[in-house]
């Protein structure tokens, strides 16, 4: 039996929020099981806390931010990536800012400040979330979809707006191993001609060379990447943590072209609203599966869940 886990003691970091340009202390502590992740704006009076859940999602311009009763949790998604990736179920955690802390861009701070502080089993059965039908979501030029399988993949295609990227895919089984190794570094990215208008907005205004990918006309002005498909690699993992928003591990294979926020959160939504129904699926995942094999890197070994 697989059970809950949290964390063994409470860890803690600062930085910048990318958007906000605000410093923000954030900490991550212990939760009883069941309670799923927290956040507590202690910067606010009375201390107000707020679910990860489908039904708080207000905004997904640039990043997922949750929201109740006027107070919001801004660019969630890397930290709840490093969540879902690690095996944390259950953790409070405390922010005194309205955005969590960019740190380099990626999961992979997040991810070893869990390391550092370890996990801990908590003697309640972790639940896992089957997808038993497929859902399709989508808009004139993306799309996203999931489909029943025994394990959680990810095959991911973006078409990137410039001469010297084109089309990047990626596919994976995502394990708590590949993850850390694969996809948790991943940076966050921005191109040169967007920051402007992104500023105009009242967006990126903390973002630098030190928390994000930058992109000029002639490509990476801030140094070397770590992947050469890094940047659809990080698009995995937000889908990874918007996925997280439904509170449990899911079992499915996700297919995704040309998505972002937008298109992961309405998947959630969807998944979130079929979630008490049993009708049987209505594509065999073994007709998706035929043709995603090749895309799937033949040297990982696929970790069954159990459910």
């Amino acid at each position: 039996m697989s059970h809950q886990r949290t964390l063994q003691t409470i860890a803690t970091c600062k930085g910048i929020g990318i958007h906000s340009g605000q410093s923000v202390t954030m900490s991550l502590r212990p939760a009883p099981a069941n309670s799923g992740v927290v956040f507590k704006r202690i910067d606010l009076p009375s201390a107000p806390t707020i679910e990860a859940k489908p039904a708080h999602i207000v905004d997904v311009h640039h990043a997922t931010t949750i929201g109740k009763d006027g107070m919001k949790v801004r660019t969630i998604e890397h930290l709840m990536a490093a969540f879902a990736g690690t095996g944390l179920d259950n953790v409070l955690v405390e922010l005194d800012g309205e955005e969590v802390p960019a740190m380099d861009g990626s999961a992979a701070p997040f991810v070893e400040l869990i390391r550092k502080v370890g996990l801990k089993r908590q003697m309640v059965a972790r639940t896992y979330l089957k997808i038993k039908e497929r859902l399709v979501v989508e808009t004139e030029r993306s799309s996203i979809q999931i489909v029943p399988s025994k394990r959680l993949q990810v095959i991911y295609t973006m078409r990137f707006d410039h001469p010297l990227l084109g089309e990047q895919s990626a596919a994976f089984d995502i394990t708590r191993e590949m993850f850390a190794r694969e996809i948790a570094s991943c940076r966050t990215y921005g191109f040169l001609k967007d920051i402007e208008e992104l500023r105009r907005r009242n967006l990126g205004l903390g973002g630098s060379f030190d928390n994000a990918i930058v992109i000029g006309e002639g490509g990476v002005v801030n140094g070397d990447l770590r992947f050469r498909d890094e940047l659809v690699r990080h698009k995995v993992l937000d889908l990874l943590g918007d996925l997280y928003l439904l509170g449990r591990p899911i079992l499915g294979t996700v297919i995704a072209h040309g998505a972002g926020h937008f298109l992961h959160t309405r998947l959630v939504r969807e998944i979130q609203r079929h979630l008490d129904l049993e009708h049987p699926a209505s594509v065999c995942s073994g007709v998706i599966e035929r043709w995603a094999r090749p895309l799937l890197q033949p040297e990982r070994s696929l970790e069954v869940v159990p459910s």
